[in-house]
């Protein structure tokens, strides 16, 4: 039995060195990088029993994914290979303020986009899990990997089973209006929602501010128990976001604390996912918003798109505790 299941694409992350650009780079590293695979490592670094779902190429590429989720000890049974599809890449520049980070998709008939209804056993996968995840960026990447995802969602919810369900809008892999009619079909059958204020704002139309008053609203309005909302900056506050959840009619909230040095802020939303859950089936939604601002927050210190945090380093921080050098 898991806590949690995930089902999504993890890509081959190329990058340069520091901010360096690629076009005047010499070597690039190699990293996983994949929103369901960061939630799953993140959740099962603070003590969940975890599974990841996907599909990848049948080459080093793919075994390389495989290998990174046994790494951190995620379950992979359920992974497929493809032997006629390639494994989908990106190449990540990471900037240097004012300059932004810069993600160029390599993705494009890959094994994971052509994933289709034959693959996955899906009432037998998610009748041994607690929660199931997935996000918004698979039906973004083929007519059947939506429909894939579709029949997950619906077969979770009709087990039981608490559905959690990340918007993750990406504007270079399709427009708001066709994400926004698309994304509208999962809403009903989804138990826990993580959104940015983007999101909320241009995906699902809610043109409030963000903040408690928003997450409450969103919760009612689109009849989901449970609403997790990252926002940032936070105006009059040193905070560079802040993390809300309404859950149940009540709002509970935490932000970041500090000067934060960020040495990679890519997979930061998946690993305050990944921190929430785990809180959330410990101890409920208040422990589940402070757990998943930790995360978040210590996940902008590694580099690369996974978190490597610990659970003892998690409850310290949640603690109040600081300090840069522990002896």
């Amino acid at each position: 039995m898991f806590d949690l299941v995930t089902f999504g694409e993890t890509l081959v992350r190329l990058s340069p060195p520091g901010p360096e650009t690629i076009e005047q780079a010499s070597y690039l590293n190699i990293y996983p990088a994949g929103s369901e695979l960061n939630v799953a490592v993140t959740a099962k670094r603070l003590g969940l029993r975890v599974s990841y779902v996907s599909k990848v190429a049948a080459n080093p590429l793919g075994r390389y994914i495989v290998n990174r989720c046994r790494e951190h000890g995620v379950d992979v049974a359920n992974v497929k290979y493809s032997d006629t599809n390639r494994q989908g890449l990106y190449f990540f520049e990471n900037g240097a303020s004012p300059r932004p980070g810069v993600a160029y998709y390599d993705r494009a008939d890959s094994a994971f986009a052509n994933v289709c209804l034959d693959d996955f056993d899906w009432p037998s996968i998610v009748s041994r899990t607690r929660i199931f995840l997935a996000s918004g960026i698979n039906p973004a990447l083929s007519p059947g990997a939506h429909a894939v995802t579709l029949e997950a969602v619906k077969a979770a919810r009709s087990a039981g089973k608490l559905v959690a369900f990340d918007l993750n809008y990406r504007s270079k892999l399709w427009g708001t209006k066709t994400a926004s009619n698309v994304l509208r079909e999962y809403l009903p059958y989804v138990s826990i929602l993580f959104t940015s204020g983007g999101d909320a704002a241009d995906i699902l139309g809610f043109e409030e501010p963000p903040g408690e008053e928003l997450a409450l609203h969103m919760s009612k309005e689109l009849k989901i128990p449970t609403v997790c909302l990252v926002y940032g900056p936070v105006r009059d506050s040193k905070a560079l976001w802040r993390c809300i959840c309404a859950s149940d009619g009540k709002a509970y909230a935490a932000e970041q604390q500090g000067v934060l040095y960020t040495v990679d802020r890519l997979g930061a939303g998946d690993a305050f996912a990944g921190g929430f859950l785990a809180g959330f089936l410990e101890e409920g939604p208040d422990l589940g918003v402070q757990m998943g601002n930790a995360t978040m927050t210590l996940k902008n210190t590694y580099k690369g798109d996974i978190g490597w945090m610990t659970r003892d380093l998690v409850d310290a921080f949640v603690a109040g505790e600081s300090g840069m050098i522990r002896r």
